[in-house]
């Protein structure tokens, strides 16, 4: 059974928070007789909403009783969409997710959650555009494994990854290690059709995917086998490939993600290589990209009626067309392949050759479970300032923030909490949360409130014994979050050019996630650490900081 699924990671995935989905163009009008139609969109299509949405608006458009359709489109990642429709944070009349698993999940959610529901909530709905899984290389470290004459697939990543010479194995000792990237399965589309792939590929199947195959030996090792290789995992694909493209090949040599990302990187400056997209041999699968409208007791006939017209304005050629340019293959068969789907772009037009067939929900549910066992675990340290300025509510949200993190992560994960002020104890080392999470939560409950702030002195402390351990154990990911409300006014022993220079080695395993918190932090200087450490900063606040643990959660 799916584990209430999608939700325990991503529950309470609500709009506006700190992470969440982004408002799209065109929010609600204040006529009292516009008919809103609400619409939760994989955050894939962001482009090509931006541009429907007002051009759709410019019609005027009205529904069959003469009410003018007012559009409220908000970008998710499909997990997080399913979630805010399930936890009821955004009340959406259409749900538009990258792929039609995600319309699965959806349902048996619905349907078998807390509360049960006799009837789906989702239909399957009407593609709105096409673009395939691939496996984004940079065109160098492609050509190494024989692109574009070669056919490439999950074998041959399983095998640079597992030499001991890495990419020396192929005549570029330079390039170091073979490092991989997904996002997360349970929050993003484009990470649970990439860890489908990766089972099909080791249960030597197509078609027919069962759970007994998702238990057999053979498929868990050749699952943790491609999982070995992760640098880390995240939320979004757009982020995901975003930073690939601006940190270069030292810091990803591949990510999962969708063919039309690969095109539009070509029209982004500063990468050190073209992106080319690998097709694995083995098999991929569509982004079908479904409209549905959800079968809801808040979906009225108006409704219904607003989001069959925005629907209609989609799939007509002239968005299909424009969805084309933006690198997605449109709906619409009778528009011709064009450019960008083309070789300049890094994209084959004739792939993919082999197409996996979409599972149900129940093997969805098995698969998950399969990957929580496999993946990369986690190695954590929390370094949480309780100085005086959290004294009160940040202090009692900050804290309610650490334990809803240590509740995402899962028990072969190891975690360990820093808690500073002016003063850095020596950082404790992680320990696995199967044996540490009461000890940990107890910490957590435990702290108050005093002292200054020594942030760079306790960021240079717990990222050398996290250093250590990465060297020991570099089958895990390393990783320190740190959060402030402050500036540093304390440290001995570090300036922030010491602190970032000792985050920046070029053989680098640890990355560093940054939380500004409230208004007296400076995001900028957390932006500096968390880029040096090729990690994300992100900013909170007492009603967010939550939220902002759980999402990034997302990366381990």
């Amino acid at each position: 059974m799916v584990r209430v699924a999608l939700v325990v990671l991503v529950a309470a995935a609500a709009c506006g928070k700190s992470g969440g989905p982004k408002q799209g163009s065109g929010g609600p009008v204040a006529r009292p007789d516009a008919v809103i139609v609400r619409i939760a969109y994989s955050s894939e299509k962001k482009a090509w909403f931006d541009e429907a949405v007002p051009a759709f608006q410019a019609t005027h458009p009205t529904t069959p009783a003469g009410r003018p359709i007012q559009i409220d489109a908000r970008s998710y990642g499909s997990g997080e969409a399913a979630s805010a429709i399930l936890d009821g944070s955004f009340r959406a009349h259409v749900f538009a997710p990258a792929s039609g698993a995600y319309v699965n999940l959806l349902n048996q959610t619905w349907q078998t959650g807390a509360t049960p529901h006799a009837k789906p909530l989702s239909p399957a709905g009407e593609p709105l555009v096409l673009s395939p899984i691939v496996i984004a290389m940079w065109k160098p470290m492609a050509e190494a494994l024989g692109w574009p004459g070669k056919d490439i697939g999950w074998k041959q990543l399983i095998a640079v990854s597992k030499d001991p010479r890495g990419w020396g194995a192929y005549g570029h000792p330079e390039w170091g290690s073979f490092k991989l990237g997904h996002t997360h399965p349970e929050y993003s589309n484009s990470g649970l059709l990439a860890v489908l792939a990766e089972a099909f590929a080791g249960a030597g199947k197509t078609r027919g995917l069962a759970r007994d195959d998702l238990a057999a030996k053979s498929t868990r090792d050749y699952l943790g086998a491609i999982e070995s290789a992760i640098v880390h995992y995240g939320k979004s694909t757009g982020l995901f490939t975003d930073a690939m493209l601006a940190r270069g090949p030292g810091y990803m040599s591949a990510c999962v993600t969708y063919e039309n990302l690969v095109i539009e990187s070509y029209g982004k400056p500063g990468a050190a290589f073209p992106l080319v997209a690998v097709y694995p041999v083995e098999g991929t699968f569509w982004a079908d990209h479904p409209y549905a409208i959800l079968d809801a007791e808040w979906v009225g006939a108006d409704e219904r009626a607003g989001a069959q017209a925005f629907l209609a304005f989609l799939k007509a050629r002239p968005m299909q067309q424009r969805a084309l340019a933006l690198g997605f293959r449109p709906a619409d068969s009778s528009i011709a392949m064009a450019a960008p789907i083309d070789a300049a772009h890094g994209v084959d037009p004739k792939q993919p050759q082999t197409l996996l067939e979409m599972p149900g929900a129940d093997v969805l549910g098995a698969l998950l479970d399969a990957w929580r066992h496999e993946k990369k675990a986690a190695d954590v340290m929390i370094v949480f300032d309780h100085s005086g300025s959290m004294e009160g509510e940040p202090l009692t949200e900050a804290k309610a923030g650490a334990k809803a993190f240590l509740e995402s992560l899962g028990d072969r994960d190891s975690v360990a909490i820093e808690v500073f002020d002016d003063h850095v104890p020596p950082p404790p080392e992680p320990v696995e949360l199967a044996r540490a999470r009461p000890a940990l939560e107890k910490l957590v409950d435990d702290m108050f409130a005093s002292g200054g702030t020594a942030l760079y002195d306790a960021i240079g402390a717990s990222y050398k014994v996290m250093a250590a351990r990465a060297r020991r154990d570099p089958g895990r990911i390393h990783a320190l979050v740190v959060m402030t409300d402050g500036k540093d006014e304390s440290s001995r022993e570090l300036s922030l050019d010491q602190l970032l220079a000792q985050l920046a080695p070029e053989d680098a395993q640890v990355k560093v996630f940054t939380i500004a918190y409230g208004d007296d932090a400076d995001p900028r200087v957390l932006e500096q650490i968390a880029s040096a450490g090729q990690g994300t900063s992100v900013k909170g606040a007492p009603d967010t900081i939550v939220q902002v643990y759980r999402d990034l959660s997302a990366f381990f």
